[in-house]
């Protein structure tokens, strides 16, 4: 049995009706008291250490780890630190995207097909794969992890630049400047750039959960460089060892790093709503 349709006149104030843009309360809170929490815990006794194991407790309301830190503190330490790992990694992926695709977009011809053929054959390495060539070659710091993560998405964030750059550099307002004698810079800074910003920001947003993801996969794998230093991905390591006796440890930053993956896609959503 079929539902009955909406009447038309109900059906069309439905299609016209404009969505309301709720902004996410719940996901701005949540970035922010991981960034206040990385403040805050900045002074703080990292590397006290408690009884070994110990289980969430009034003391230690998420437990120690295997050498008896406190595994709050070393959460709120932590995720300040896997936070400026992903914004800086977002950052060169954006930057050297953004001025990849807006060239290639906006100048076509055989420049663009240069560009675009290059950015295929850069799509076509798996990040990961080109984070490991990065630290074999650069050593294993947070400066690399930066570097290799941000690098690795500068092909997708090229793309869609190109995608965006096309298609408003045929916008009339462009064609119209151009007529008036604007130089392809002062058009690309002016014209094409600003009327992009706004789906370049929102991918960003969604970029960097993935560098989130990423920075913590390769901080798991050991590479982020001293073991002592907190971080979610070196957390979700030392918590192998001990998993059964032991779950905190990997249920605190594992929901940490979901909870902030999900909060920034929220955000992301919700800047490239109409």
């Amino acid at each position: 049995m079929t539902s009955r349709p909406s009447p038309p006149r109900l059906a069309s104030l439905m299609t016209q009706a404009p969505r309301v843009r709720r902004t996410p309360w719940i996901a701005l809170a949540w970035l922010a008291l991981i960034l206040l929490g990385g403040v805050l815990s900045a002074g703080a006794a990292l590397h006290v250490p408690f009884a070994s194991l110990a289980p969430p407790s009034p003391i230690h309301p998420l437990g120690t780890d295997l050498l008896g830190r406190d595994v709050g503190l070393r959460l709120l330490a932590g995720g300040l630190r896997t936070l400026r790992m992903a914004a800086a990694a977002t950052l060169i992926a954006a930057v050297l995207g953004s001025i990849w695709g807006l060239v290639a977009g906006h100048a076509g011809g055989w420049l663009e097909w240069i560009l675009v053929h290059a950015n295929d054959v850069l799509l076509s390495v798996p990040g990961l794969v080109l984070a490991l060539v990065v630290i074999a070659a650069l050593g294993q710091h947070e400066a690399t992890i930066i570097l290799a993560v941000g690098l690795g998405g500068v092909g997708s964030y090229a793309r869609l630049a190109r995608s965006a750059a096309a298609e408003t550099s045929h916008r009339s307002f462009v064609l119209a400047a151009r007529a008036l004698g604007a130089g392809e810079v002062r058009l690309l800074q002016h014209h094409v750039f600003p009327n992009t910003l706004e789906a370049l920001t929102a991918y960003a947003l969604l970029h960097f959960g993935w560098a989130l993801v990423n920075s913590a996969s390769l901080t798991f794998l050991g590479l982020g460089g001293a073991p002592s230093i907190p971080d979610w991905g070196q957390m979700l390591n030392e918590s192998r060892l001990v998993f059964l006796n032991a779950p905190w440890l990997a249920a605190a930053p594992g929901t940490a790093l979901a909870l902030t993956v999900l909060a920034v896609q929220r955000l992301g959503e919700w800047i490239a709503q109409p």
